[in-house]
């Protein structure tokens, strides 16, 4: 139902239907202020154009992995009124660093990839590191499917689990500074000059497109680093591991004298 004299204007139910969305669903995101509270005409509550945009915002956001609580850390920023273009400005912004999907693993499929370690003792210790959630079954919802996997494949290899989740909290912890670094560099620079002029709407394609090149280039300077760091660790261990006696140890089994060559 539409109100008389405005097309724009919806009551709850009419929005309900625009944004595909249950009056129930919408009444939870304004009691947890995802969306604004309507125009009051007598007792009856009106939403319009910006209302449907900010849920259409929400929906989009759920699809790319963001949980309703991050959502509402980044709205609490947003005016009421900011409409599809502001919205898709932010969409923009966040659009290069989607989160992975939260994916449920099976205590089989635990079992597959963790092989005999594959125990709820033995996938606490990567818990925290995971963002795990553990049920009666086995089963397992993490919301960095990616790092469950890479660290199953570390224990296969033949590294023990606690000393795997030991480094993947390094890097967690190592990622976590690089992608402040960025996002610092982003908000003092680009964008505290774009907020100083007022957001000018000819200036959000070139906002949006330097910050969405940030992911490619954190990506590859972090990266390109850790190449270098791990070639030195690597070559710095072997020749200390070479002079605590494997060298004696591959010239006996060689049959080589270093005192005639």
């Amino acid at each position: 139902m539409r109100t008389n004299g405005d097309d724009s204007m919806m009551t709850i139910d009419a929005l309900a239907s625009a944004s595909g969305m249950t009056v129930r669903t919408l009444r939870s995101h304004a009691s947890r202020g995802l969306l604004p509270p309507p125009v009051m005409r007598g007792r009856v509550g009106y939403y319009g154009a910006t209302h449907l945009a900010r849920l259409t915002f929400i929906k989009e956001m759920q699809s790319a992995g963001f949980s309703l609580s991050s959502i509402e850390q980044i709205l609490a920023g947003v005016p009421d009124d900011a409409g599809d273009a502001m919205l898709h400005v932010i969409r923009g912004l966040l659009a290069p660093w989607d989160a992975e999907p939260t994916t449920t693993f099976t205590a089989e499929q635990l079992l597959a990839m963790f092989g005999e370690l594959a125990s709820i003792d033995a996938m606490m210790s990567f818990g925290d590191l995971v963002g795990a959630d553990f049920d009666a079954d086995g089963n397992v919802t993490v919301t960095a499917p990616g790092l469950l996997t890479a660290a199953a494949e570390a224990v296969r290899a033949g590294l023990p689990p606690e000393g795997v989740a030991d480094a993947g909290l390094v890097v967690v912890t190592a990622a976590g500074e690089v992608a402040q670094c960025f996002v610092r560099l982003f908000r003092d620079t680009v964008w505290r000059r774009f907020m100083d002029a007022g957001l000018p709407e000819a200036e959000w394609s070139r906002i949006t497109g330097i910050h969405a090149r940030l992911q490619p280039l954190a990506v590859q300077a972090f990266l390109s680093a850790f190449q270098k760091a791990m070639t030195l660790e690597v070559s710095a261990a072997l020749s200390e591991e070479l002079g605590h006696g494997a060298q004696d140890a591959l010239q006996r089994l060689l049959g080589w004298n270093p005192a005639t060559g």
